[in-house]
């Protein structure tokens, strides 16, 4: 039997497995989030807040919780919106219609947002074209962080497709574009500036400037809606929320936005019980100055900038991780295919089994938490990749790019 006949005997019944639970959670996670059980209450709250003149109240836990049950529905505790204000300014106009509804408008849209990841990569996954028409697109639409994040009505997706135009942009060699639309994802600062910092110690300064020049305009924006004052307590709310213990409880049946994984939520989940929140602060900060350090050692990737964003992430939800698709897809692309060498297929079973643990942790009601181990085992296979895209139109080469041993 032909390479490419049994990679579609493996790849078919696994993404049909995938998407059959993907529909199961959104046929159950949907209704919730019709009820106002889904993180969408606080964008579009926030948005209501900023279009009706109530923009210095946007971080006011009372008061946000005020308007949330009387927009959405009534709770006993509030959402708070976690990001800068500009991005509220995106969302207003859907703040003029009722929530259910604007709720499926964003859900609309995100599917959009998919759909324009996908157009973006598939020309970079010749490979896995080859081996399945379908793969490219199974490998964004079946991997499980993107049903939630349309679940909840995140901005996850809009942020994965940002990153994908900047990273297209970026192996294309047109470092400027690529630096403006990796300043848009500021929304979402805890991933967007060390991807940023790696640039910069990688000396992309093309790249460095159309984000400075986007996020100069984006702390503008927020400093004339809120004032210093409303940045001072922003600041204030990130910081309270990283001096807390990480919650660690298992998913529960419901689709819920359990921790991002990443490097705190992996050090909680081995340490907590052995060392204090102080020092295992202090763990999490060498911890990623090292990692930081160590990817500035290797050749300028996106990819890699990608995964080690969310790695050393401050914070953020499960459907945040839908940006791991990412290199994700890129390994699979050059790995898929490949029969021989132990690295090599070492590197493939790797990102084969982070593609699908989310989902199988989730049917098994287990913490997210230890995809941080596979994410870390994943730095190998993108730690020697070159920043311009390959003479076939593909992100790798694999044999060229991947020293055998």
């Amino acid at each position: 039997m032909s390479t490419k006949s049994s990679l579609q005997l493996f790849v078919a019944p696994v993404v049909a497995f995938m998407l059959i639970v993907q529909l199961a959670a959104l046929y159950q996670g949907v209704p919730s989030a019709f009820r106002g059980k889904a993180d969408f209450r606080s964008l579009y709250t926030a948005a209501f807040m900023v279009r009706t003149g109530h923009r210095s109240e946007i971080y006011d836990y009372q008061s946000t919780r005020h308007f949330q049950n009387q927009l959405v529905s009534s709770e006993k505790g509030s959402l708070p919106f976690d990001r800068p204000v500009h991005e509220a300014l995106l969302f207003a106009p859907l703040s003029l219609l009722q929530y259910r509804t604007a709720y499926i408008a964003f859900f609309v849209l995100n599917l959009a947002f998919l759909g324009i990841a996908i157009g973006l990569l598939r020309p970079y996954l010749g490979k896995l074209a080859e081996a399945w028409r379908w793969a490219p697109s199974a490998v964004l639409v079946c991997f499980f962080p993107v049903v939630v994040a349309l679940i909840q009505g995140e901005d996850s997706i809009l942020l994965l497709t940002l990153l994908v135009a900047s990273a297209v942009c970026f192996y294309r060699g047109r470092d400027l574009s690529a630096g403006i639309l990796l300043g848009l994802t500021l929304f979402k600062l805890q991933f967007s500036i060390p991807i940023a910092l790696l640039f910069l110690l990688w000396r992309r300064r093309r790249i460095l400037a159309g984000f400075c020049v986007v996020g100069a305009a984006s702390a503008f924006v927020s400093v004339w809606l809120t004032g210093l004052q409303g940045l001072k307590t922003y600041a204030q709310l990130l910081y309270s929320w990283n001096s807390q213990p990480l919650p660690l409880e298992p998913m529960r049946a419901s689709v819920c936005p359990a921790a991002i994984p990443n490097l705190r939520c992996l050090l909680t989940a081995i340490a907590s019980s052995h060392l204090s929140l102080n020092s295992l602060t202090l763990v999490l900060a060498g911890f990623s100055i090292l990692l930081i350090l160590w990817s500035a050692t290797k050749p300028a990737n996106f990819a890699l900038a990608i995964l080690v964003a969310v790695l050393v992430s401050d914070h953020g939800i499960m459907s945040d991780a839908a940006l791991l698709v990412v290199p994700i897809a890129m390994v699979l692309d050059s790995r898929l295919a490949v029969t021989s060498g132990r690295l090599r297929l070492w590197s493939r079973n790797i990102v084969c089994l982070l593609f699908v643990a989310p989902t199988l942790l989730f049917l098994g009601g287990l913490s997210y938490c230890w995809l941080g181990l596979l994410m870390l085992l994943l730095l190998m296979p993108l730690r020697s990749t070159s920043d311009s895209p390959p003479p076939d139109n593909t992100w790798f080469n694999a044999p060229a790019r991947f020293p055998a041993g």
